[in-house]
């Protein structure tokens, strides 16, 4: 029988990874009790498909319209339609994957919607307006959503606290590489972001200072 070296327990059947640590078993396995069942497929909603082929149609007219009926121009505003559709899409998939993980999903989120307003900024000629006020703005918004969820058991999986480590570097890091890059004070949008961080990250380890340290010692093998 398989076993773990860092929990020290022993697990049945002919499985890889602990259920507890998700460590690498060591040792023989042994065959299964009960047959394995695969689950049946998941449905994607006929208004997610709906979606998709009126993004898709709709992007295809536009470049159309664009390459075809315009004049010839070096800008192109059917690219960023297509920005556009591909970053719903893939929010469109994240949505359907069928598990429920509320900070894997606002992380998922804001990395798409900043880099898409970041592309169209430097696709219309780069006026620095999306890094200096929107990607700071989804920033905040979604390091408040997190810490909601941190007291919204039911939206969580067992290692979604993992997450909302993140509002440390979501919030501190951008912050001190644009004050190096610049060798200036970032705009106040960066700096609210930086502050909402911080006191969200002490509001994680007063309130959920025990399931945090938990956490780590399950995912360091500690």
């Amino acid at each position: 029988m398989k076993h773990c070296p860092y929990c020290h327990i022993q697990v049945g059947g002919e499985g890889n990874y602990c259920p507890l640590c998700q460590g690498p078993l060591v040792g023989e396995g042994q065959p299964a009790r009960y047959p394995r069942v695969d689950p049946p497929l998941r449905k994607v909603s006929l208004v997610s498909k709906l979606i998709s082929f009126f993004l898709l149609a709709g992007t295809v007219v536009c470049a159309a319209v664009d390459f075809l009926l315009t004049e010839t121009s070096h800008f192109h505003w059917s690219v960023l339609v297509l920005a556009g559709s591909v970053s719903v899409l893939a929010l469109l998939h994240a949505l359907f994957r069928g598990r429920r993980n509320a900070p894997r999903l606002i992380f998922q989120i804001l990395v798409g919607a900043s880099l898409m307003v970041i592309f169209c900024d430097w696709y219309i000629g780069w006026t620095g307006f999306a890094i200096d006020y929107i990607v700071p703005v989804l920033c905040c918004a979604a390091l408040i959503l997190n810490f909601a969820f941190a007291f919204v058991k039911a939206w969580f999986t067992e290692n979604a606290l993992v997450y909302l480590l993140l509002n440390m570097i979501v919030g501190v890091v951008p912050y001190v590489a644009l004050f190096l890059h610049r060798s200036a004070r970032p705009p106040l949008a960066w700096w609210l972001c930086m502050v909402i961080s911080v006191v969200t990250f002490l509001g994680l380890v007063i309130f959920k200072g025990r399931t945090l340290l938990a956490e780590f010692q399950k995912r360091l093998h500690l």
